[in-house]
């Protein structure tokens, strides 16, 4: 927890190690990562492709063991959990949103955002969230409707819905705008603030994107499966501003013979 308050923090990752096998040899997939989370906050964690980002956000969700260090979700350590007890406080406490959207294509959008909470018998008690989501996320008219008769977006709006359905802890997204198009994407992005901003949502989203990371309010920066440093989006008017920095971080980490 946070030492000044007895109030859980919405995510805490204590010096986490990952390691995956890959022929003879082990790669360390994360290496020593610590992050905390603040409750409302919007964190994008940006980094090149293999620099452990979706492995980290894999692992913060409870989808995939540590080899070392420890995740705590609103106050409680994943690792001391049973399998079924993970299932369900999954289910109930972390939202998690994909890139492939990963709707089921015989469920209607209404179907699809409440198979979390009926899956966990709440099916009922929250039909006014459903109503409430429906409307913020414009999805109304398309309730009805199977993903196979949605656009890009609105099957990413159906995701977001469902991961919100619980009011869970924290929301993780994974790329959520890498099977979109670039205003589609934006829009999306836009739509993470407002609710991050409106219901005090906490969010984090793993991308390789300055047009995304723009949008968050805190970025940190992940390279060879190490947290390099974190920065305020707002210290920076664009993304073009953003991305150069991020630039300049990346390659003051590399060893001088690689920067050459």
């Amino acid at each position: 927890m946070n030492a000044t308050t007895d109030t859980p923090l919405p995510l805490r990752i204590e010096h986490l190690i990952k390691r995956f096998k890959q022929g003879a040899a082990t790669i360390e997939a994360l290496s020593e990562v610590s992050l905390e989370v603040t409750p409302g906050e919007f964190v994008a964690v940006m980094g090149a492709s293999g620099s452990g980002k979706s492995t980290l956000l894999h692992v913060a969700a409870g989808l995939t063991a540590p080899d070392e260090g420890s995740v705590f979700v609103d106050g409680e350590d994943l690792a001391a959990m049973s399998d079924r007890r993970l299932t369900v406080f999954r289910r109930r406490r972390i939202g998690v949103m994909f890139q492939a959207f990963n709707l089921i294509p015989s469920l209607t959008a209404e179907q699809n955002i409440m198979l979390p909470v009926r899956t966990d018998g709440r099916g009922a008690e929250s039909r006014e969230r459903l109503e409430m989501l429906l409307d913020r996320l414009r999805l109304a008219g398309r309730r009805t409707h199977r993903p196979d008769a949605l656009s890009g977006g609105e099957q990413q709006r159906v995701a977001f819905a469902r991961a919100l359905i619980a009011d869970p802890a924290i929301v993780l997204a994974d790329e959520p705008t890498g099977s979109l198009d670039s205003v589609t994407g934006q829009e999306l992005c836009r739509l993470l603030q407002d609710l991050c901003r409106e219901q005090h949502r906490t969010i984090v989203v793993v991308t390789h994107e300055p047009a995304v990371a723009t949008w968050a309010d805190r970025i940190v920066v992940l390279a060879d499966g190490r947290v390099l440093t974190d920065f305020r989006s707002a210290e920076f008017g664009d993304a073009q501003s953003l991305a150069a920095h991020y630039h300049d971080i990346v390659q003051a980490a590399l060893p001088v013979e690689a920067s050459r």
